[in-house]
């Protein structure tokens, strides 16, 4: 791959994949970005070594960076569901990025061209006989100002086109220049702790409690239960739960298992730590079976109850503003507030 920009001369760039080698250089620009960005997400070395590290993803053929001599400018890197979505589709993640000062120079819609072949290339190869394949790549958030949509979203309409693979809205003149379209918001909510008193729920047989490391795999069996009729879910492997249920960032002391009498797990939240002080309930699930009983209120209670009483200053999570069963109502009625919208957007491979 070569620059067709004449600020960066294609003799002063070069291409090659990401490795684990990278990690320092990825931590500082992705950092950069979020300055810039102000997305309140600064990145950390062990989590981008895990990220590196997941299974499935083959740094040498599914990721590309480039770069100016020992400087990273921007990469991206793809990532291919192992199974189709709850749709019967393949999904296909483009993640990436480009140096807030070297934007506006070709750099994302090559870093993109490449990040979709691969894709899509990627996705034949793992599903022969699924027809139906998507792209799909964060939207950024919402501009708003006072719950109205910022003037600057109108500006980008006549923005040059070449902008970050994903990251800040900035990215939507390119993506609509390629064809996608937005498919999903999500909300992101955020409450104080420990704020109002939490409710209590009697769930006779049921224990409610931290999840021990014998039940990570009842726990991804729930969760594969649960989001089985949730928008645009693929199915987590073993391999990959393990890696989120040990995490650095994990707080297994702070998620919450609803467990019956026979074992089997009913509702869950997991939660990491992300940023210092504030607890991210990364998912929430009941069984289909189990809905309706208070599973996720009680799960959800004693979560938020042991956060507060560990000093956390707040807990955030994000919902599907589109969800079929309810759950921003529950996150309302537990004291959660919306802060902010986030969009996915999509487009099917050709």
């Amino acid at each position: 791959m070569t620059s067709t920009t004449n600020a960066l001369p294609p003799t002063s760039l070069t291409w090659t994949p990401l490795t684990l080698e990278d990690v320092p250089a990825l931590t500082a620009l992705l950092n950069r970005v979020d300055v810039v960005e102000q997305s309140g997400e600064p990145a950390e070395e062990p989590s981008i070594r895990e990220w590196l590290s997941m299974p499935d993803l083959d740094l040498a053929r599914d990721s590309v960076a480039v770069r100016e001599g020992e400087e990273l400018l921007g990469f991206c890197a793809v990532d291919v569901s192992t199974a189709p979505d709850s749709e019967g589709r393949v999904r296909c993640q483009l993640m990436g990025t480009v140096d807030p000062a070297r934007r506006r120079q070709g750099l994302g819609t090559e870093l993109f061209t490449w990040a979709e072949a691969r894709a899509a290339q990627l996705a034949a190869e793992r599903h022969p006989d699924v027809a139906i394949a998507v792209f799909r790549v964060s939207g950024g958030r919402d501009p708003e100002v006072d719950g109205q949509a910022d003037a600057a979203t109108e500006a980008q309409a006549n923005a040059p086109t070449d902008a970050p693979l994903t990251g800040g809205a900035e990215v939507r003149p390119l993506l609509a220049q390629r064809g996608y379209q937005r498919a999903r918001s999500w909300l992101t909510m955020v409450r104080e702790l420990p704020g109002a008193a939490l409710p209590t729920v009697d769930l006779p047989g049921v224990r409610v409690s931290a999840p021990e490391d014998s039940e990570r795999e009842a726990t991804r069996l729930a969760h594969l239960d649960a989001f089985a009729d949730h928008w645009g879910s693929a199915p987590v492997t073993a391999e990959r739960w393990n890696i989120w249920w040990s995490s650095h960032t994990s707080r297994r002391e702070l998620s919450s298992v609803a467990v019956d009498a026979d074992g089997s797990v009913l509702g869950y939240v997991i939660t990491s730590e992300d940023k210092p002080g504030v607890l991210h309930i990364a998912l929430v699930g009941t069984r289909p079976s189990a809905r309706g009983r208070g599973i996720a209120r009680a799960v959800l209670a004693r979560t938020l109850e042991a956060a507060s009483q560990a000093g956390y200053a707040s807990a955030e999570l994000e919902v599907d503003a589109e969800s079929l069963t309810g759950a921003t109502r529950l996150y309302d009625a537990l004291g959660f507030v919306r802060e902010s919208v986030y969009a996915t957007y999509e487009k099917p491979v050709a």
